[in-house]
């Protein structure tokens, strides 16, 4: 039970991390996100290619920007309950309880992202993106090795 708890938190985290990875400014008009010029020129994409992912991006972005929002208030409550000298347990966990159903949507809206735009790639670049995303969730820890 344990273990899988924390495989469970590693997961959202990751995924949490992933979304991030691949956020453009949202505001910035014409030229693709940086992001977006890192995966181009990464992934050698295809004029094609680039604007499938910049309107992928446009409609993921919408929706985790959104759920980001909600995120940010469920943790302000939570930390406006903390603070209360005689906190109700009950609703400290209802609360929880509703940031994890927001992490899980995030995961989700992630993940779903992650193959849309593996989708769009040839089999070549799909390896190359795989590779990208495994590092990503995956970086050498080389402090582990001091203690």
């Amino acid at each position: 039970m344990r273990k899988r708890a924390v495989i469970i938190l590693v997961a959202i985290f990751a995924i949490g991390f992933l979304s991030g990875l691949f956020v453009p400014n949202l505001f910035k008009k014409g030229s693709l996100s940086s992001s977006s010029k890192f995966l181009s020129n990464y992934l050698s994409l295809s004029k094609a290619q680039e604007e499938k992912i910049e309107s992928l991006n446009k409609s993921f972005y919408a929706k985790v920007g959104n759920i980001r929002a909600q995120l940010d208030q469920k943790r302000a409550e939570l930390g406006d309950l903390l603070e209360k000298p005689h906190s109700n347990k009950r609703k400290i966990r209802n609360k929880i309880n509703e940031i994890a159903i927001l992490q899980m949507q995030l995961q989700k809206e992630t993940v779903d992202y992650l193959e849309r735009i593996r989708s769009i790639l040839t089999p070549e670049q799909q390896k190359k993106f795989l590779s990208l995303i495994r590092r990503r969730l995956h970086p050498k820890r080389q402090w582990r090795r001091r203690f």
